[in-house]
């Protein structure tokens, strides 16, 4: 046989081969630019998802925070009455602690600016928002512990929203105190302490030990109640602005080194 012929054969053969694999090419593309659209897809679609669970978890709060004003102003007056916890009625909005908390910040404020001392640096009001709230969670959270450590489980907010109405009392005592007070005696401070104070925190170390079985239990969880409650106006009344003008010369003595190190 020729052998022009195989040659001629062999050709046309790699012709077809060529042309079948330039065929296949857009199909491939096709093949690229539908899985890229999918992933894209599959991103979009999560970062929907992920979007509405965190509008969800918003709504988890916004019972919390959806209050009469009647129910608000029923619930301040009873943190001041202690009772036997089974006839306490434990309210469940943070509505009216997270006021209360905002009134102390401008209260401390108040005192502030009417005892004269003044901050130089940094941001008094800042300051005063973080310890308040701070203080209203940091509390809450080891009450909430101490109930776990004692046998007597309570809802964490439960022991927040307590807390936080408990803190009316000391609004009330700053008002007056700043109002009132001279600088000289404590005497009067002393008597606030007792009159509003005490009781508030007797009625939160009552709500405390709710589910506590154990006598010992729950006198020790009144107690710690009670010196959390106290020892917080006592700091706010007697420490926070030494502590407010140690921070301010530390600040104060960190920015003269600075401005001499960068004039040198």
């Amino acid at each position: 046989m020729d052998p022009t012929f195989y040659q001629h054969d062999a050709e046309t053969t790699r012709q077809r081969s060529n042309s079948n694999a330039g065929g296949d090419e857009k199909p491939d593309q096709f093949g690229m630019q539908s899985q890229l659209g999918k992933m894209m897809w599959e991103a979009g679609s999560k970062q929907v998802q992920d979007t509405f669970k965190s509008y969800g978890r918003i709504d988890l709060f916004r019972p919390y925070f959806d209050v009469e004003p009647v129910e608000v102003r029923s619930r301040l007056i009873r943190s001041f009455i202690p009772r036997k916890p089974s006839q306490i009625q434990v309210s469940l909005d943070l509505y009216g602690p997270s006021m209360i908390v905002l009134t102390m910040v401008a209260l401390l404020l108040y005192n502030m600016k009417s005892s004269g001392i003044i901050i130089q640096n940094g941001t008094l009001m800042g300051t005063a928002m973080f310890t308040c709230f701070g203080s209203w969670i940091l509390i809450s959270g080891a009450l909430w512990v101490a109930c776990f450590l004692l046998a007597a489980e309570q809802p964490f907010l439960t022991i927040l929203s307590s807390f936080g109405y408990s803190l009316t009392s000391q609004c009330v005592v700053l008002l007056l105190t700043s109002l009132f007070h001279s600088s000289h005696d404590h005497l009067f401070f002393l008597v606030l302490l007792g009159s509003f104070c005490a009781p508030a925190a007797l009625r939160v170390g009552l709500i405390v030990c709710q589910q506590s079985r154990i006598p010992v239990n729950r006198l020790i969880l009144i107690g710690v109640s009670i010196a959390a409650h106290l020892l917080l106006i006592i700091y706010l009344h007697f420490g926070f602005h030494v502590v407010l003008e140690e921070l301010d010369e530390i600040v104060g003595d960190a920015i003269d080194v600075k401005e001499t190190i960068s004039v040198t």
